[in-house]
């Protein structure tokens, strides 16, 4: 039973950590409760999602991350972008974390 509430709360401290980061509270939550110790300390350690470049997609326009091979938003495929081509992240283009 002790273990339950140290793996919730391990759950709970990843998911708020996850989410500060800009990835999603529920993926953070459910790997920090499943491995508690290691789960927070991954959540610590992964990137900032705000901090990764942009590149806008020829479809539709939009921002999508650099790393992105298909545009959700309008299924284009993506090549590598050319350095001309690269936006450096600022607070107005915010891309929406993903599941």
């Amino acid at each position: 039973m002790e273990y339950l509430f140290i793996a919730v709360g391990f759950a709970f401290a990843g998911g708020f950590v996850g989410r500060a980061k800009g990835s999603s509270f529920w993926v953070w939550f459910v790997i920090s409760g499943v491995v508690p110790v290691i789960g927070l300390i991954t959540a610590y350690a992964y990137r900032h999602e705000t901090d990764v470049a942009l590149r806008r997609c020829p479809g539709c326009g939009r921002s999508r991350r650099i790393y992105d091979a298909i545009c959700t938003i309008c299924g284009t495929e993506l090549e590598y972008p050319d350095d001309d081509e690269i936006i450096e992240p600022t607070p107005t283009l915010r891309v929406p974390a993903r599941l």
